[in-house]
């Protein structure tokens, strides 16, 4: 047991890790290839990954696919793979990866929003909604208060639709939450994820993917595949194997650290200017995330872990979050 949880525990830092550096990566692709083409070669070789893992962990489940759960994986790759990726890569052009990736902290607590509003769903202790309120004061610092102190327009512009993507991201998850109903968590992600590849390549050809210099550019390469493979791919993996051993519970407190690794590397790679106010938003979004998620022991029961594993999917798919 021991042994098990500790390779967990790695996976989950790993995790973390990557879904940090995504924020990075992010910065850094923008400037070498235009969103549309972006968003399209990243999942077309996320899907090559995911889709034969769906089909080989999921194929006695197969018969559950239907014209509805179709439409369901059409409108999950629309809203959170195009949607939030547009958000995301256009929001990258306007601001830091370190405020991005602190604002992106609000993203369980969007998820547990959307929730709220459309399943009625309720967190088991009154006392945790104060973390939304922490969290999204937070955010205020990072766009609003920051602003006072520092004016840049593009900063401003740049987090609100990092914000955006974030909102598009819970709504993601709400239509998901009902999709794996019927089907499993990877093969969810793997068909949303098809559907998504396919709403950027409309665009992708538009801008003439093909052609652009990007496409013998190494820089953009080296982060379409991160971004792809240990971003959306093995972070599912490692991600889902935690869940499976140690529980959603434990599992959603790692969720803390993605800001934290956002901010670390930019300022490592990317040497960022890294201000106080950066440093009291990021304080403020983890404390609150932390509230939301903290285990109160009366309340789990085998099947309450079991609903949190469903929640705690759409974190998973992100990066997709990135």
């Amino acid at each position: 047991m021991a042994s098990a949880s500790t390779k967990d525990y790695t996976f989950l830092i790993l995790t973390m890790f990557f879904w940090g550096g995504s924020w990075v990566s992010g910065k850094i692709i923008v400037t070498t290839a235009p969103a549309f083409t972006i968003g399209f070669l990243r999942f077309l070789l996320a899907s090559i990954l995911l889709v034969p893992a769906a089909f080989l962990s999921n194929s006695h489940r197969s018969n559950g696919i239907t014209r509805h759960t179709l439409m369901q994986y059409a409108a999950m790759g629309f809203i959170g793979i195009f949607g939030y990726g547009i958000f995301f890569l256009t929001g990258m052009r306007f601001t830091t990866a370190a405020q991005g990736s602190i604002i992106a902290g609000i993203n369980p607590a969007s998820v547990s929003l959307w929730a709220h509003v459309v399943h009625k769903e309720r967190l088991d202790r009154k006392w945790k909604y104060g973390g939304f309120a922490l969290s999204f004061l937070g955010v205020l610092f990072v766009i609003g208060i920051h602003a006072l102190i520092d004016y840049q327009p593009d900063y401003i512009i740049g987090n609100l639709l990092i914000l955006c993507a974030m909102m598009t991201w819970g709504a993601y998850s709400t239509i998901g939450k009902s999709a794996m109903k019927v089907s499993s968590p990877l093969q969810t992600t793997a068909g949303s994820v098809v559907f998504g590849t396919l709403f950027f390549s409309i665009g992708a050809i538009f801008e003439g993917f093909w052609a652009l210099p990007a496409m013998t550019d190494m820089v953009f390469w080296t982060n379409a595949l991160f971004l792809a493979v240990p971003v959306t791919f093995l972070s599912y993996i490692f991600y889902f194997s935690a869940i499976n051993d140690i529980g959603a519970t434990r599992s959603a407190v790692f969720i803390n650290l993605v800001p934290v690794f956002g901010v670390l590397l930019s300022l490592l790679i990317l040497q960022e200017a890294i201000y106080w106010t950066f440093a009291v938003g990021l304080i403020l979004v983890v404390t609150g995330i932390a509230i939301i998620n903290f285990p109160v022991k009366k309340g789990i029961v085998a099947g309450s872990d079991s609903n949190s594993a469903n929640r705690a999917t759409p974190e998973t798919e992100a990066r997709l979050s990135a």
